[in-house]
């Protein structure tokens, strides 16, 4: 997709229509509290944007609707994306981080508190009759404590494949910066980082 193509037309070249998927809630410690299958179906109408998750085990659908992308959300020209607030300050903030290989896609969701990270869900995310669930068993991510220039971070690895880097540490002073990065087997490596100056503001997203 030539990178000339506006955001709008490049985040639904590549996400619109429909997704199965399963959903991960994890701990602070990174063992799967909970997992959920889902179903979104993102569609044009009449010029609005719809993206509707529904929650399979209750019947649930939440809908998100927008003409235009969000000012703060952010579209490589690959498609990848992330949203989240434009601004960062001593308050909580939640980030959203979603990368796409083919008909699959790997999608963290973050809520992070004023002293710690309050919550992390991992979703897998696969077109109807792909099949891309991942393992029966309860998904556990390795977490790691990580440099990042005067502060640190921690950095989660999932499935063997997906690492997010988060920084700096819950309660440690620096820009913040969080990144999602996939490696599918025999391909390149899918990566979208969201990231602010020391004064808060969000970073323009670089080039792929």
């Amino acid at each position: 997709m030539p990178s000339s193509a506006p955001p709008r037309q490049r985040l639904l070249e590549v996400n619109g229509g429909c997704w199965e998927g399963l959903f991960h809630r994890l701990g602070p410690d990174g063992r799967e509290i909970e997992r959920f299958p889902t179903r979104l179906r993102v569609s044009d109408e009449d010029g609005t944007i719809e993206a509707a998750l529904t929650y399979l085990n209750s019947g649930r659908t939440v809908p998100m609707r927008f003409r235009e992308p969000p000012a703060a959300m952010q579209i490589s020209d690959a498609g990848h994306w992330s949203l989240g607030m434009d601004r960062m300050g001593p308050w909580p903030w939640i980030a959203e981080l979603c990368v796409v290989h083919g008909e699959r896609r790997r999608r963290v969701v973050l809520r992070h508190g004023v002293e710690r990270l309050e919550s992390f869900t991992y979703a897998r995310e696969w077109r109807p009759g792909t099949g891309d669930g991942g393992p029966a068993t309860l998904l556990v991510a390795e977490i790691e404590t990580i440099a990042s220039g005067e502060a640190s971070g921690s950095r989660w690895r999932l499935d063997d494949d997906v690492e997010v880097v988060i920084a700096p540490a819950p309660g440690q002073p620096g820009p913040v910066r969080v990144t999602l990065a996939w490696h599918p087997a025999g391909a390149c490596p899918c990566r979208i980082e969201r990231r602010y100056t020391p004064y808060g503001l969000l970073e323009p997203l670089p080039p792929d």
